[in-house]
């Protein structure tokens, strides 16, 4: 699924469709997607689902796989989106982020495409999330790194530069595995336990780098 490349790039640049039918088309298509897969996924279906011509689809996505790119894209920019809303209205460096990171982990593991496409088509996303992953890596790394150093910019951290990379390397290998194997003894569906974990585990990082006042 070539149309993965390049996603966080390309959700952040690329700006959202403005048209009321297009977003009437992907809500359909993202509801077929979720239903269906996308090995079964025509524009057949997704016309009879949102009650619109193939040509009136066409007219906005000219294939299947812009249709595609489309929703994955659509998906990508709320997931920013919302993260980045989290982020912001923590008060702390700590809080920005344990609760940044929680907010990952819930949206990841609870949204039904990509849990879909693991259980039953993993071939369309596995690769990107293990053998082909070093570029989603990167770019993800790139995004926690800048949240990292818009606390150095604004004085809150104090952290030598290769190792905001570092962290923010560990950070995305594990959220992956917790979403490529749900399956574990942290309790990371306890509201409280889990804040409790990220605040062990996760916020010292942010203490250890504090400003020396």
């Amino acid at each position: 699924m070539g149309i993965v490349h390049g996603l966080f790039q390309r959700a952040r640049s690329a700006p959202p469709h403005g048209d009321g039918t297009a977003e009437r088309v992907l809500d359909a298509a993202l509801r077929q997607a979720e239903d269906f897969g996308v090995r079964r996924f025509t524009i057949d279906d997704v016309a009879r689902r949102c009650g619109l011509s193939r040509v009136t689809i066409y007219r906005h996505f000219p294939k299947k796989d812009a249709l595609l790119d489309a929703i994955l894209l659509r998906e990508m920019r709320r997931f920013l989106t919302r993260a980045d809303a989290v982020i912001a209205a923590q008060s702390t460096p700590e809080d920005r982020l344990v609760e940044g990171l929680l907010f990952c982990l819930d949206f990841l593991r609870g949204h039904r495409l990509l849990n879909r496409l693991l259980r039953t088509e993993p071939e369309f996303i596995l690769p990107h999330l293990t053998t082909r992953a070093a570029g989603p890596i990167a770019e993800a790394r790139a995004w926690i790194g800048g949240h990292v150093r818009a606390e150095i910019a604004a004085g809150r951290l104090d952290v030598p530069d290769a190792d905001v990379d570092y962290f923010a390397e560990l950070v995305i290998r594990g959220v992956i595995s917790f979403v490529l194997t749900p399956e574990t003894v942290l309790p990371l569906d306890d509201p409280d336990a889990r804040r409790r974990l990220a605040d062990l585990y996760l916020a010292p990082f942010a203490r250890h780098f504090r400003p020396e006042t």
